[in-house]
């Protein structure tokens, strides 16, 4: 493991454990063995380490996000694919999936909140133009497509928060089931 990924885990380990907030630049380098300078060099400041943290998951789960959240005329399929997706995400990333959705809430103006805003814009986004597509051929759901939006991710999350307390598992039935659950009355 390089450093810069050593970096990385350890600041991913004491963000969970303490906070983002609470969590020195020291401690985290210290937990490496190097100076602040390499981190400094690696990611810029401690908001760059927490930027990269956020990419460094993220962005490989954009393509598989982007390929069932394209509208193929199918909504509750899709919806399915869209959970099944977040699933495999959360499952192959535990540790990261719980703090991202810990660092949510943040106040918007704190670097968490701040680093964290486009990582939800870009989901909603994606989402909404599903919904968005979808009500040309489900007239009832137009002007719904930004509620849709953001309550099908509160689903998704809730199950998967669910999921680390043991009450569901992240599976294909679960998906079928949770998908179901947000698309009662959608229709109607």
């Amino acid at each position: 493991m390089t450093t810069r990924e050593q970096l990385l885990e350890q600041a991913l380990e004491l963000f969970r454990k303490e906070g983002y907030e609470n969590t020195g630049v020291q401690k985290i380098v210290d937990a490496v063995g190097v100076g602040k300078p390499t981190l400094y060099h690696y990611f810029g400041s401690k908001r760059g380490l927490l930027d990269t943290l956020l990419a460094t998951y993220f962005d490989p789960f954009w393509a598989p996000l982007q390929t069932a959240a394209d509208h193929k005329g199918d909504v509750p399929y899709q919806l399915e694919q869209i959970t099944l997706a977040y699933f495999k995400f959360a499952k192959e990333h535990l540790d990261f999936y719980q703090w991202y959705l810990s660092i949510i809430p943040a106040p918007v103006k704190s670097d968490t909140g701040k680093a964290v805003r486009p990582i939800l814009d870009k989901q909603w986004k994606l989402l909404n133009n599903l919904f968005k597509d979808a009500a040309k051929f489900h007239g009832n759901m137009r002007g719904r497509d930004a509620r849709y939006a953001y309550t099908f991710l509160g689903i998704i999350n809730t199950t998967i928060t669910s999921a680390m307390f043991d009450l569901v598992a992240l599976n294909e039935e679960s998906a079928y089931i949770t998908s179901g659950q947000f698309m009662h009355g959608i229709f109607s």
